[in-house]
Parts: C-alpha cells; sequence; structure tokens
C-alpha cells in the first residue's frame, strides 16, 4: 500500500488549444499503527497437524483525499492547499522507582504536550508539448497576454 502523498491529475487539451482541463486528485495515505485486535484469532492448520493459533494486528490508516477540477491557460500554475493536519503528541516521563511512590512521586513525573500543525500545499504546472517535446505555445502567443495592453514608461 503506498504511503504518504500521491497525486492523481487527468489533463485534457481543450479545443482553443490555449488551455488544460484537468481533474486533480491528491491523497496523503498515514499509517496509525495496529488496532487492538480484540477477540480476533487467526486458526491455521498445516499438513493434518496441530492447528496454529495467533491473535492478528489489524493495521490503522488514514486516507484522505479532494478531488478538484480546474481549468488553466497553457504553463500557468494552479495552487492547492487545504489538506491541513493537526496532531498533537504527549510525552510522560519519570524517574524510574521514585515516580512510581505515592504522594511524592509526582515531584519525579512530568507530562508535556506538543502540538503541530502541517498544510501540504500542490502547484500543477500543465504545460501543452508538440509529439517532440518542445512547447505548442511561446510566451508570446497566449491570449491572456495579448489583451493586456503594454506598461506605460514614465520618466
Amino acid at each position: 500500500m503506498p504511503l504518504g502523498p500521491t497525486l492523481d491529475v487527468i489533463p485534457y487539451v481543450s479545443a482553443d488549444e490555449y488551455s488544460v482541463q484537468m481533474t486533480i486528485i491528491p491523497t496523503v495515505t498515514e499509517f496509525l499503527g495496529y488496532d487492538d485486535p480484540g477477540k480476533f484469532v487467526v486458526q491455521t492448520q498445516v499438513g493434518g497437524g496441530t492447528p496454529l493459533t495467533a491473535q492478528l494486528p489489524l493495521p490503522h490508516f488514514r486516507l484522505r483525499e479532494v478531488v478538484t477540477s480546474v481549468t488553466v491557460w497553457d504553463a500557468q500554475t494552479v495552487v492547492m492547499g487545504g489538506l491541513i493536519t493537526d496532531s498533537v503528541s504527549k510525552t510522560k516521563d519519570k524517574v524510574p522507582l521514585l515516580g512510581d511512590m505515592p504522594l511524592v512521586g509526582r515531584f519525579f513525573r512530568s507530562e508535556s504536550s506538543q502540538k503541530s500543525k502541517k498544510n501540504l500545499m500542490i502547484f500543477v504546472t500543465p504545460t501543452i508539448i508538440n509529439p517532440d517535446g518542445t512547447r505548442y505555445h511561446s510566451d508570446e502567443e497566449m491570449p491572456f497576454l495579448q489583451s493586456i495592453p503594454p506598461r506605460a514608461v514614465t520618466q
């Protein structure tokens, strides 16, 4: 099973040949640990001998996925965010034996918690290319640049 971030992009060049329609599917898969198997016991029998029994710890994963569609000009960048993770880790520490003593043991123990927040940012820049690998359009050919008036030069 793939762990960590994966990105699936399904691009289509629009009929105008200047824009790209994309379906973008970022996925983050995290391994959280093993669940308590509880009463679930695996049994197997090999070669007619005595059955083998074992408790099977089941893996626990977290899957976060977003599906979005966007249309963007050739060689322009799409920025996506929002796959945010908040986590709190708690740490307990103690001095052996002294931390277990009643009443005075609390002076030999400590507890702390640490918060962390992560935001996954994704940048996708589609570029339409020719079969030989060169760009299909130069920057000067793009329609959005032709509608912008040239900058006035002031002195």
